[in-house]
């Protein structure tokens, strides 16, 4: 018993891939021109589509085993056209049901020469859901060889093909056939397409895949004077005959291209093979060659970019609103202006009103990039209203970028540069070291120096009481222990206040450390009431119950001042400790700076960059850098004018 094979309309549908009406125009059989045009009615629908080739025809004897079956296609293992030699489009056999993405009814009126040299007509119409095709003839005819395919009825997509971008959908689709044969025309709407008219720039590479050795891929990117409706990544067989399509994969936002992957290994990939997500596997050909085209694209298209940004800046140079003046002088300024010029680019089509207001804008850019980049993309939102995707895109940026790290790293150094420069002139010039007050002006500012004490140290507190300073320790070491019931007083009874405590995080040893810092005022020396003073604080903090036998933990005390009395140096220098230690018992540690000595420590901490950098702090620099970080402490006064 033999059981017949039927094809169900259904498998004709997703044969027909009705979302892609334009997937049903080739070129094929010798044709030198091919024309598509629409019949449009008196409300604007299409009512027909109607595709026209001068091509050798299907000869009479041929129609049959032409429309019959599904699959098995001459074409499969023809080498080319049968007069020309031409690359051919369909080969698997089903490319007549392909019009039913156009229509739900397909006539074929096809004139050609038989075998017996007679030259005659047929006619073939099907319509969908059948299952068969009607023929007619043939006839005789002396008219010229070609075919006329009319398709009426609806389509779910045909209105599609109204829009003003087929056109451009069609050149993006036969251009690389059109290019390779330029003596082939396909028109629309009776209109030639042209791709080198509507071509603005070409790139080719060769693409190397592991594991296959001769002749690989090649990736040819077209970019487009008009915007493509979709970016695509279209599979090509070696003679760039469309294959398959795929989404690009690579946003390259301001850019409008086709991506072209040509192959003679893809001459026979079918949409079977994106069924099955081949082109996701990257043990297959088709796979890897996807893969190394995307990575190709996502080089290319940054290197356009970088291309764009030069040619903007210089645009900008010659109209004179570009904020830089001259060459860069050093790494940082190079590296500031290559962050700058790409952000600016990124945002130059939101630049508004006369040059004076767009260099104005761009001044604002340049200032928020040298101190803060991270807060770019909110400072360009305020100033340009960004939409979601442009602040994405610039978040982005900022994020990836290595440069934009490496800014606010050397941004960092010359900040603690100018800090040093300023506290300096405070501390030492006769002026203002006389009207210089400790709490509210030399706490305040270091307060947000921490930096001064050590990189280690993440917190800290000022004017803190001991008890309070105590208690914030205690709930380090354990949460739900209750609070002091009585205030932590020095030997002496009086409570005491501390000015600065800084904390840093347990290291590898589980070992945290408490740094409190006693600051004195520039015209104070440092002597024996002072240090009694500090080891008063250290006895009060470490010989508390609570606290007495935490081995868990270093307190460091620092007595810092502009000088320090010959009595209580000679008292350091004889105990046989490091220099500037006046005790310590393992636990708890007293010392004691001069700011000379202090500001020496930060700057040879600080000598490698400042060398690199090569920055020296002036008068408008630390003044200007007092102004932005240190205005609560109204410190500007006791600068000398610039």
């Amino acid at each position: 018993m033999r059981i017949p094979v039927q094809v169900m309309p259904d498998f004709l549908e997703n044969v027909a891939r009705r979302n892609d009406p334009l997937g049903a125009v080739e070129v094929d059989a010798d044709a030198t021109n091919v024309s598509v045009d629409l019949e449009i009615n008196e409300f604007e629908a299409v009512d027909a589509v109607v595709i026209t080739d001068d091509g050798l025809g299907i000869p009479s004897e041929s129609v049959t085993a032409a429309f019959s079956g599904i699959g098995g296609s001459w074409k499969r293992g023809a080498p080319g056209t049968l007069q020309q030699g031409r690359q051919l489009h369909g080969r698997h056999g089903y490319g007549r049901f392909r019009v039913l993405a156009l229509g739900s009814t397909a006539s074929w009126t096809t004139v050609a020469d038989g075998t017996a040299g007679a030259r005659d007509r047929s006619a073939v119409r099907f319509t969908d859901g059948a299952t068969e095709f009607e023929h007619e003839g043939p006839q005789p005819d002396v008219g010229q060889t070609g075919t006329v395919v009319r398709v009426i009825g609806e389509a779910p997509r045909k209105n599609r093909l109204t829009i003003g971008a087929v056109r451009d959908d069609m050149t993006r689709r036969f251009a690389m056939y059109l290019m390779k044969y330029p003596g082939v025309t396909v028109s629309w709407q009776g209109e030639a397409l042209d791709p080198e008219e509507a071509i603005d720039r070409r790139h080719e590479v060769p693409l190397i895949l592991q594991g296959f050795e001769g002749q690989g891929p090649v990736l040819r990117v077209i970019e487009w004077k008009t915007k493509p409706t979709n970016r695509e990544l279209l599979i090509c067989d070696g003679d760039g005959v469309h294959r398959i399509t795929l989404k690009a994969g690579v946003p390259a936002p301001d850019f409008h291209y086709s991506a072209y992957l040509l192959w003679d290994k893809f001459a026979h990939i079918t949409e079977h093979n994106l069924l099955e997500g081949e082109f996701e596997h990257h043990d297959t050909p088709l796979g890897l060659a996807v893969m190394a085209a995307r990575e190709e694209l996502r080089a290319y298209f940054h290197e356009r970019e970088r291309e764009r940004t030069r040619d903007q800046v210089q645009r900008w140079i010659r109209e004179g609103v570009y904020p830089y003046a001259g060459e860069p002088t050093s790494e940082t300024a190079a590296a500031e202006r290559e962050t700058f010029d790409e952000v600016a680019v990124l945002i130059r089509k939101r630049l508004k009103g006369t040059k004076e207001t767009q260099r104005t804008q761009l001044v604002l850019l340049r200032e928020a990039l040298r101190r803060q980049p991270a807060a770019m993309p909110r400072v360009l939102d305020e100033l340009f209203q960004l939409s979601s995707s442009d602040k994405e895109r610039l978040e982005t940026l900022v994020r990836q970028t290595p440069l934009s790290n490496l800014i606010a790293a050397n941004a960092l150094v010359l900040d603690r540069i100018d800090f040093l420069a300023l506290l300096k002139k405070l501390l030492f010039e006769p002026e203002s070291r006389q009207d210089l007050r400790e709490k509210d002006q030399l706490h305040r500012m270091l307060e947000k120096e921490l930096w001064v004490f050590g990189d280690e140290y993440t917190g800290a507190a000022s004017e803190i009481g001991l008890t309070e300073a105590c208690d914030r320790h205690l709930a380090l070491l354990q949460p739900k222990v209750p609070r002091a019931r009585k205030p932590i007083r020095r030997a002496n009874g009086l409570a005491g206040r501390l000015d600065l405590m800084l904390s840093c995080a347990a290291g590898a040893d589980s070992t945290k450390r408490h740094l409190v810092v006693e600051l004195k005022r520039p015209t104070v020396r440092l002597g024996e009431t002072e240090a009694q003073q500090i080891r008063s604080y250290a006895r009060a903090v470490t010989q508390d119950e609570r606290f007495r036998h935490d081995k868990t933990t270093r307190w460091v005390f620092w007595l810092v001042g502009n000088s320090i009395d010959t009595d209580l140096a000679w008292a350091m220098s004889s105990n046989r400790l490091p220099e500037n230690c006046l005790q310590d018992d393992g636990q708890t540690s007293i010392w004691v700076y001069d700011w000379g000595q202090m500001i020496d420590l930060c700057e040879q901490r600080l000598a490698k960059h400042k060398e690199r950098l090569d920055y020296a702090s002036g008068q408008r620099h630390m003044t200007n850098y007092a102004e932005r970080v240190h205005s609560d402490a109204d410190v500007i006064s006791l600068l000398p004018p610039a």
